[in-house]
């Protein structure tokens, strides 16, 4: 009996191991995906179509860098084919409107009837993961994962 405890007590705790994420890596490798991918603005809309959970936040700044996985826990953002779109934070809509991509030379955007604060900035898409890039004007990253 003692011989099945040991070997038990380890399988145990090896199942029960938290699956951790290290999102600035994530955040780091998604730049070359998204170029690589050479999205055109339809082929953009149609992928972005879907479910996300929010799951990280980077931002630098006078007082140095900043990350959070827990600022916007629980908030999801749905992008439908029909254009219309909806924010979520615990089961309660904090937003909806409708959405289209705004096109500059070299990247693309979210157009929103609604001012949401993580969704400013560049779309930086490498599936599942959906990031808007706000840095290069001192805003946060905000990271999405698709469902």
């Amino acid at each position: 009996m003692k011989r099945h405890l040991f070997v038990l007590v380890p399988a145990v705790s090896l199942s029960c191991a938290r699956n951790t994420v290290d999102y600035s890596e994530v955040i780091s490798e998604m730049y070359s995906c998204h170029d690589t991918a050479q999205w055109t603005a339809p082929d953009l809309f149609n992928a972005l179509e879907g479910t996300y959970d929010w799951q990280y936040v980077q931002a630098w700044g006078w007082g140095g860098p900043y990350q959070s996985e827990s600022d916007y826990a629980g908030w999801t953002l749905t992008l439908d084919a029909d254009s219309t779109y909806s924010v979520n934070g615990a089961d309660t809509v904090l937003y909806e409107g409708n959405w289209s991509l705004e096109n500059s030379w070299y990247s693309f955007t979210l157009e929103l009837d609604t001012s949401v604060s993580t969704l400013w900035g560049q779309i930086v898409y490498c599936p599942p993961y959906l990031m808007f890039y706000n840095s290069p004007v001192d805003g946060p990253d905000h990271l999405y994962e698709k469902r």
